[in-house]
């Protein structure tokens, strides 16, 4: 199971194939370097330009009495390497000694024109060399690299060097080294994240959207195995809730409907009724239970019905409400920018702020309206200047069919569903409205709405 997860598009299997794509851009990165940077890429021993300088050398001091050679060689050293001639070989010729110099060997030998000569290419770390009667002042002279050459009379003349110095010291090639493997790691590390963040992004986006919209479509399902799943489950889960929402309004509403019935044979049966102190009461009753009915209704209506998301300018949408309202001789103050752009379900908006004016209006003053835009959204204030509600009761107003308010009588109407339909079509945006009384004086209905989930 676990072989067949790997093999499928997993994270596992994305994280392993990152660093593994990374350890070969590194040395495909270092490759093209040594390949195209010439010298400062450390060439070949028989590209490097010592061929030819040691060749020539060689012709010089075989063509010089055995006397001077000895003082000819060390004069002909320079920065990178020191010269030395010797009547014997610095190690014995037999030593299984370097062997990746096979094709400088070969160079040298075509520039002298004698495929025959005997070369020795050795490393001072090579056993053999720490065997020979010679290596204590090999090790003495410091030098780590060495290329004898036999001389046409049985002498040898050595070339010998602290450390290749053609190319790039170890140090900075450690370094360039270093900067490949950082470079494609970082690359690849973040093409990989990008393409695994980017389901989990659309994921999150999903969850906001649903949050503000029940009715948001299904996220499509893409990325690794993983997250895949969880997107399925979050689909489940979502078609889930929105039929127990779609059932529990359907069925409350076919409850609040068939009230109605009932209701109405008590009304007739009330006419039979000879008392008229009684009969008043009973009809007082059924108008009562007749008007909670109905607004249960309502208030199911504008759950069940469903109105698109669209972009629309909510400064506009309270500057109509504030207009709606002076039409009828009610001055609402306005505050906050001519235009802002916003993402919501304008009608639903439209009844909560038009709520929340009325409410101010029948049980304090006529109030101002502020909006503020933010970084998270919307925030819009109703604030009037009446008696406030007793601060441990601002949650129990939006009770169904609570009425707190000090100013309320049952004279001023409502059956209190105005705040809960209010609250809901707002945290159905995702937000939330709540209630306080100003330290001014009055009471402060806040409505917070972040930006829609694009």
């Amino acid at each position: 199971m676990r072989a067949r997860r790997w093999l499928g598009d997993t994270m596992a299997r994305r994280f392993g194939l990152t660093i593994l794509l990374a350890i070969a851009a590194t040395l495909l990165m270092n490759g093209i370097f040594v390949a195209l940077a010439g010298v400062w890429a450390r060439p070949s021993f028989d590209r490097s330009g010592l061929v030819d300088a040691g060749a020539a050398t060689v012709r010089i001091i075989e063509a010089q009495p055995p006397g001077i050679r000895p003082a000819l060689a060390a004069s002909a050293g320079t920065a990178d390497y020191s010269v030395a001639w010797s009547a014997e070989p610095p190690v014995e010729p037999s030593a299984r000694l370097e062997g990746a110099y096979r094709a400088g060997t070969a160079a040298f030998r075509r520039v002298l024109g004698d495929p025959s000569r005997t070369l020795l290419f050795f490393h001072i770390d090579n056993p053999e060399v720490r065997a020979s009667p010679r290596a204590e002042e090999l090790l003495r002279g410091g030098m780590r690299l060495f290329m004898s050459v036999r001389l046409t009379d049985g002498s040898w003349l050595t070339f010998s060097a602290a450390q290749r110095s053609w190319g790039i010291a170890k140090p900075l090639r450690y370094v360039l080294i270093g900067l490949f493997a950082g470079l494609s790691t970082i690359i690849l590390a973040t093409a990989a994240a990008c393409a695994t963040a980017a389901p989990v992004e659309r994921l999150a986006a999903g969850v906001r959207r649903f949050g503000a919209d029940p009715r948001a479509p299904a996220i499509p399902l893409q990325g690794p195995a993983e997250l895949r799943e969880t997107i399925s489950a979050f689909n489940d889960m979502q078609a889930q809730i929105r039929r127990f929402v779609e059932d529990r309004t359907t069925m409350l509403a076919a409850i609040s409907h068939d009230l109605r019935t009932p209701l109405t044979r008590m009304r007739l049966r009330g006419e039979f009724i000879d008392d008229p102190v009684q009969q008043r009461k009973l009809f007082q009753d059924v108008e009562e239970m007749q008007g909670m009915v109905d607004s249960a209704l309502a208030f199911f209506r504008d759950d069940a019905g469903y109105e698109e998301p669209t972009s629309f300018d909510l400064a506009e949408l309270l500057k109509t409400v504030v207009d709606n309202y002076g039409d009828q001789g009610v001055e609402i103050g306005y505050e906050g920018p001519a235009h802002a752009r916003w993402t919501g379900r304008p009608g639903a908006l439209r009844r909560v702020f038009a709520n929340l004016v009325e409410n101010a209006i029948k049980h304090a003053t006529a109030p101002r309206i502020l909006l503020r835009m933010t970084e998270r959204g919307a925030e819009v204030t109703v604030l009037d200047r009446g008696p406030g509600i007793d601060d441990d009761k601002l949650e129990q107003v939006f009770l169904p069919f609570r009425r707190l308010s000090k100013a309320r009588q049952p004279s001023t109407g409502g059956m209190g569903l105005g705040l809960t339909s209010a609250r809901s079509i707002v945290r159905a945006h995702g937000g939330d409205l709540t209630l306080r009384n100003h330290a001014d004086g009055g009471l402060q209905a806040l409505v917070v709405l972040p930006q829609a989930a694009a």
